[in-house]
């Protein structure tokens, strides 16, 4: 911030003051806007909270600034990116809301990545049994609605719910808060080549190259299948699978919004099929003869047995990967124990909770 103070020739004293004031203002200036760009550590983010208009400079120029709404006015917390209402509202902000954001804006981002990248290899490998022609495996309206409908709402509710630690253990252990976003333990270049490259492949091989290396006749009266059969088996495992992973396997917690996310891709999932069976046009131009096979596989053992039994495999690597990674990470491990701990004082809880209604329930009906 330059502060120009201009006075009047008369030399006085008051313009002299003037001059003195802007020069030690813009010199704080400068002083803090060296500390904040201060880069030596490239993970650094840097916080600043103020109460006045004087820390108005100060908070805009840290990467999250905090303005508390008190005695000085509002003109800092207008100015600021959080508003809080006291000094030690500061501690849970950190502990617990921010730990829990980020979290949250990660796992989202990688979620994001993984899907994206597990489907779109399916195209991939497709085009080895196609020499590399650039024919697409997937009917263009189903595969315009794999973002829009199919995979949105398990991603979506971990990017708002997810809440992997209670309160009361973040604000009681502030290491948890440390190790994980000042360490940056969620979103880091092995993480992404772990959680989306790794992860993608090995679920694309799983449900493209698997039904395509197993061979099983699912078209009309025994008939080899045709694009659109295979096009629709390999979907199929891909969004369950996607779906029953962001949703079940990457969240510490399961919690109703969840069940309703997998529900509900479940449903468009088959509903959009329904109606695309009976609508689709009869003479399509790009090849693809969709009327009346979604029915048609609905009555197919052979569809079923692979759309359970490729996902699971799918779901089961997933599974092996996190167990190996949550013993060889110290940070995974101690996360991994505590919602442990967690759960058993839950259950405990409720085994109490229930102990002491069910004497409330004899008390009540022999007295």
């Amino acid at each position: 911030m330059r502060v120009r103070c201009e006075g009047g020739n008369d030399g006085s004293s008051k313009s002299k003051d003037k001059k003195l004031a802007g020069w030690w203002l813009g010199a704080a200036w400068r002083g803090i806007v060296s500390f904040f760009r201060h880069d030596s550590d490239r993970y650094m983010v840097t916080l600043a909270i103020g109460d006045g208009g004087n820390d108005i400079a100060m908070i805009q120029e840290a990467h999250a600034g905090i303005g508390i709404a008190g005695q000085e006015g509002l003109q800092a917390s207008r100015a600021a990116d959080f508003s809080i209402g006291q000094f030690r509202f500061l501690q849970r902000l950190l502990l617990v809301h921010g730990r829990w954001s980020y979290v949250r804006v990660s796992m989202f981002i990688m979620g994001t990545f993984y899907k994206c990248m597990a489907f779109y290899l399916t195209q991939l490998i497709y085009q080895f049994y196609t020499g590399f022609s650039g024919t697409s495996l997937f009917e263009s309206w189903t595969l315009s609605m794999y973002n829009t409908l199919f995979s949105i709402l398990p991603v979506l509710v971990v990017g708002i719910f997810e809440q992997d630690l209670k309160p009361s253990t973040l604000l009681a252990f502030p290491e948890l808060y440390r190790d994980m976003g000042p360490r940056n333990h969620l979103f880091t270049v092995p993480e992404f080549l772990r959680r989306v490259i790794v992860l993608g492949l090995l679920h694309a091989i799983v449900a493209a190259y698997f039904p395509f290396a197993g061979g099983l006749l699912m078209g009309y009266n025994g008939t080899t299948n045709d694009q659109f059969i295979n096009s629709l088996m390999v979907y199929s495992i891909m969004m369950l699978t996607v779906t029953l992973k962001i949703a079940y396997i990457d969240v510490r917690r399961w919690i109703v919004f969840s069940h309703i996310s997998v529900i509900l891709s479940l449903t468009l999932w088959f509903g959009w099929n329904g109606v695309l069976n009976h609508i689709y046009p009869k003479s399509p131009g790009d090849g693809y003869f969709v009327l009346g096979v979604f029915d048609m596989l609905m009555s197919k053992a052979p569809f079923w047995f692979q759309w359970i039994i490729f996902t699971a495999v799918a779901l089961c690597i997933n599974v092996l990967l996190v167990l190996v990674y949550s013993v060889r990470d110290p940070v995974e491990h101690k996360i991994t124990s505590w919602v442990a701990f967690e759960r058993r004082q839950e259950h405990t809880a409720n085994k109490e909770r229930r102990k002491q209604w069910m004497a409330d329930h004899k008390l009540g009906r022999f007295s």
